[in-house]
């Protein structure tokens, strides 16, 4: 524009010259064509520099009284330049001018009352070097200062220049610029004082094209413009005084000043302008199409209006000020890129630059709305130092459907989201932050809802019916110094979550919240506190599921003072129902309660031993189902502290089968055990109402033992279906498929208090003593129970160093004991005391005996040592032959009853051979010393002697031979008459030396 009014203003100086020079020759000669135009042309070789061509000159006088009018038809000036379109610099088809020539007289003013140029055409051209086709008319006319004629003019006053129809092209090659205007219409009214020009411009409805660097700004743009306006044609200014113009219908008004500075190539600006109401289509028409190429086919309508400033130096390197204020409503966009259209978009925007001092440029958005078909968008907020490291400070809003947005996410994403998402987030951030993910000096806040949410990622797969998330960066509520970083609320009415068939969860009426110090760290350990309420949960992977109802707690995580390295985490967790799944086995827990801290120790190999737990658990009404375990174990209680050494259970009731059980008490050395440094050791006190020994030997047959064959074998219960007669529950049969092996890398003390305890077909009661277990020795310490047979007492070592070679140290007192019954529950003490089959009755049996045992239980006679003793009163001694022998061979009276007044008997066991001390048997009048030898294989070698009798002699009897044939031979008696023997204490010392063994066998584990 400054190019344009710069060059038409010289051109309209030279046709006023012309009219000058012409209106000179009507004083001067005959007022007619044919002597005017001579002249004309005479003078106009005098001042244009170029050669120009006249048609015809026509003086009106007459006819514009009292002013001098003159016209000129087919006025051409010739410039030729290389590269220039044509060779014609100006071609005016008419030019009509009236002078007031009174004023002209007087003053030597020249007022062009009225000058019409028509149907004309102005070719301005400028090739790569700067050189114009139009340069030495603009020398002429900003160097002459006078007229030749000697006519000096003052003022130029222009009442009005009219413009009709004018078509201008203007061609730089230099700055690669091409400018036409195209039936130009135009009224100029003012004073021109040297080269300043003062008056009013109105230019009608003109078609402009400008293009620069082969970009069309403007393509056929209809101008219109009305406004007083002052000219500085030497500093090539333009300044208008309130305005009002158009383009392509879209009116403004305008004020303010525009000069070209020739020196700096810049162009001055200090313009304000007011768009009232515009269409946007009208607006984007102006836009230039490589601005736009990148967003396809744009279709936008609506109505903007706007006001501001521009004020400032523009060129390649400078920006002026600019202050604009622009207000959009009911606008409309669509293009090819974007999937759905934009509508309802309503806003009001203030943009402010300033290139001097740029931190204080800015975009406030006072606000922005605008629609899709199934979404909103609302935003707020201010964008400062616009040209520099941008800060935002924003609040939006939104209420968006996703599945409007999923053509933006890139196929190979392999993502699809569904749903819709509402929420607001306010954002406070410089570029140079959201570029290098400064998130510690980021200010993010805000909420979002889902609903109907559901997203596939790969192989991950979440839904929500309802979910709400709060946030904020960093945590305005921080529970403590090191959580600063952010905080997060969830809040979820339906939860479900999925990947691939590896793992699944659901959650309902779930609440998060967690805060926490910055995450992005991977070389420290974060600082974490999330609290968590579910209503219900479901989990599931691979075999594995877990279900809980009412899960409620906290989870921490921090770096350990002194070793930040390392994490230490804190758990509390609290569960009206729990059910757990893996494979075949499962637990389930009424109540579950658990607070718990861990820190890790990377100093171990082992990933499970690296955490060390700390704390409490409590279960209730829970039950466990072990595929290894016919029967579940249902636990009423079980509370106990714990740390990574220490288990210490305080409340303990659970049942097992037929087997039910309260434990009390410390497990030690966990950890240590765990690790391989020190047997697992513990002390309990175990209080029972009913124990099924067979199944607790099923149960802990084998634990620790690297012999995958050490473990007893856990017969199947039986199917009910095939037994009608069976209850329904699991049982366990009255069996144990053998050996017993001891566990083994534990050294566990229970103290037991057993109301009832059955052991296949045979029970005990009111049990008590000590039992332990030390790494695969078995020690019943002092234990006294009541059977059906008698009371007793035991005390008794069993090792299994191997399944075929098991070794058995006991110490069996048993009161009142029916001897039938001992026989039964001790099948081999017929074979240690032979005569006892021979008695019956109640006596009180001690024995005291170590050996070794095959797999099958069978005694290794050859390690056989021991002790025994048995004391009776009263005994029947049954008939028999070997009564009847013994009777006849002794003398015995036919009257005399097989009553046995009293019994005390002692003998010891080596290897095979059992050695019968003497003893006194009383029986009616007689009284009788027996002593001899047995062997395993049942032979004898006895001795009886009638130490008091009724008979006049003393006699004695031998008897020799094996059960098949026993040898009866009198002999002479070997003990002396009133004999009585005394108590050897056999039993005693080996009941001691069992002791010595259990002692040094526990102290050498204890120092392992």
């Amino acid at each position: 524009m400054r190019r344009f009014l710069r060059f038409f203003l010289i051109s309209l100086v030279s046709l006023l010259m012309v009219v000058l020079i012409t209106i000179s020759i009507l004083f001067w000669f005959v007022f007619t064509p044919e002597k005017l135009t001579p002249a004309v042309i005479r003078q106009s070789e005098k001042h244009i520099p170029y050669p120009a061509e006249i048609g015809e000159v026509e003086l009106t006088f007459f006819s514009t009284f009292p002013q001098i009018g003159l016209r000129v038809s087919n006025f051409t000036v010739i410039s030729p330049l290389t590269g220039a379109p044509c060779d014609t610099l100006l071609k005016a088809g008419e030019i009509t001018g009236m002078i007031d020539a009174k004023a002209f007289r007087k003053n030597r003013d020249l007022i062009i009352n009225r000058l019409i140029i028509s149907d004309s055409y102005l070719n301005l051209f400028t090739d790569s070097l700067g050189q114009t086709n139009y340069g030495l008319l603009l020398d002429e006319f900003t160097t002459d200062t006078e007229d030749p004629s000697g006519m000096e003019f003052g003022i130029i006053d222009l009442e009005n220049l009219e413009l009709k129809n004018l078509n201008l092209i203007y061609t730089d090659h230099a700055f690669n610029l091409n400018t036409t205007f195209s039936g130009l219409a135009a009224k100029i009214s003012g004073v021109v004082r040297g080269d300043n020009f003062s008056g009013h411009l109105d230019v009608g409805n003109s078609v402009v094209s400008v293009e620069y660097e082969g970009e069309k700004y403007l393509d056929n743009a209809r101008i219109q413009l009305s406004a007083p306006a002052e000219i500085i044609f030497s500093r090539m200014l333009v300044d208008l005084k309130d305005g009002l113009a158009s383009v392509n219908g879209m009116g403004f008004s305008i004020n303010g000043s525009i000069e070209y500075d020739i020196i700096r190539e810049s162009v001055i600006t200090d313009i304000s302008y007011q768009l009232e109401r515009g269409q946007i289509g009208d607006l984007m028409a102006l836009i230039p199409p490589s601005f736009l190429s990148g967003f396809g086919e744009i279709d936008a309508s609506g109505i903007i209006s706007s006001r501001g400033i521009v004020r400032g130096s523009l060129n390649d390197s400078l920006m002026p000020l600019m202050d604009i204020r622009m207000t959009v409503a009911d606008g409309n966009l669509s293009y090819g890129d974007l999937p759905f259209p934009l509508s309802g978009m309503n806003g009001e925007i203030h943009f402010y630059s300033d290139p001097e001092n740029n931190p204080l440029s800015f975009m406030h958005i006072s606000h922005f709305e605008a629609g899709t078909p199934g979404s909103e968008f609302r935003t707020r907020g201010r964008v400062s130092n616009l040209f520099g490291d941008m800060h935002y400070d924003l609040v939006s809003e939104a209420d968006v459907l996703l599945d409007e947005f999923r053509t933006f996410i890139p196929e190979d994403m392999n993502l699809e989201i569904g749903g819709r998402v509402s929420g607001q987030v306010r954002a406070d951030f410089t570029m140079s932050q959201a570029e290098n993910m400064e998130l510690d000096k980021m200010k993010l806040a805000g909420s979002a809802l889902l609903s109907g949410f559901s997203m596939v990622y790969d192989t991950i797969f979440l839904s929500s019916n309802d979910t709400r998330i709060d946030f904020a960066l960093p945590n305005p509520r921080s529970s403590g110094v090191k959580t600063g970083f952010a905080f997060v609320r969830i809040e979820s009415g339906e939860l479900t979550a999925s990947v691939a068939e590896e793992f699944s969860t659901s959650m309902s009426d779930a609440r998060f919240f967690a805060e926490m110090s910055d995450v992005r760290d991977t070389t420290i350990i974060p600082d974490l506190f999330c609290t968590f309420n579910i209503g219900s949960l479901r989990a599931g992977m691979d075999t594995v599921s877990i279900a809980a109802d009412n899960p409620l707690g906290y989870f921490t995580l921090s770096p350990l003072p002194e070793a930040p390295g390392r994490p230490a985490i804190g758990l509390a967790l609290n569960s009206t129902g729990l059910i757990a799944d893996m494979g075949q086995n499962s637990a389930v827990a009424g109540n579950f309660s658990i607070k718990t801290d861990i820190v890790n120790d990377k100093a171990q190999e082992d990933v499970f031993l690296q955490w060390l737990p700390k704390g409490f658990l409590e279960v209730y009404n829970g039950t466990v189902s072990l595929q290894v375990i016919p029967d579940p174990m249902e636990i009423s209680a079980i509370r106990m502290d714990f740390d990574p050494e220490t288990f210490n259970i305080s409340e303990s009731s659970m049942k097992i089968g037929r087997s039910d059980f309260s434990l009390t008490g410390v497990l030690d050395n966990v950890f240590s055990y765990f690790r391989g440094d020190s047997l697992l050791r513990g002390e309990f006190s175990f209080v029972s109402g009913n124990t099924d020994l067979m199944q607790i030997m099923n149960l802990t047959s084998g634990i620790g033992s690297e012999d995958e064959d050490a473990g007893g074998e856990l017969p199947e219960p039986e199917d009910p279906e095939q037994n009608p007669q069976q209850d329904q529950q699991p049982q366990y049969e009255n069996s144990f498929a053998g050996p017993y092996m001891v566990p083994q890398g534990i050294d566990i003390l229970l103290m037991a208090d057993i109301q009832q305890a059955t052991f296949g077909a045979d029970t005990a009661t009111n049990i008590t003593g000590d039992v332990r277990v030390s790494d695969g020795i078995l020690v019943l310490d002092g234990l006294t129970f009541t059977t059906p047979a008698a009371e007793m007492q035991l005390t008794a070592m069993y090792r299994t160093p191997r399944k075929n070679h098991l070794y058995l140290g006991i110490n069996y007192h048993m009161l009142d004991v029916e001897i039938s019954r001992l026989l039964k529950m001790i099948p081999d003490i017929d074979t240690l005391m032979p005569m006892l089959r021979s008695f019956e009755g109640t006596g009180e049996f001690h024995i005291a005996v170590e050996t070794y045992l095959d797999s099958l239980y069978n005694i290794k006679k050859s390690t056989l040592r021991g002790a025994s003793s048995i004391r009776g009163q009263d005994l029947v001694l049954m008939d028999g032959e070997t009564f009847s022998e013994i009777a006849k061979n002794l003398r015995f009276s036919k009257k005399a009853e097989n009553r046995v007044d009293s019994l005390s008997a002692e003998f010891t066991i080596f290897r095979e051979e059992i050695d019968i001390y003497p003893f006194l048997i009383v029986m009616d009048r007689y009284k009788a010393v027996v002593a001899g030898r047995h062997n395993f294989d049942m032979s004898f070698n006895y001795h009886i002697s009638l130490v008091e009798s009724p008979l006049p002699i003393r006699l004695g009897i031998d008897i020799t031979g094996t059960l098949e044939d026993l040898q009866y031979r009198l002999a002479r008696a070997r003990y002396a008459e009133f004999y009585r023997p005394a108590s050897r204490r056999a039993v005693e010392s080996r009941q001691l030396e069992l002791r010595r063994m259990i002692r040094e066998a526990l102290i050498r584990n204890i120092r392992d």
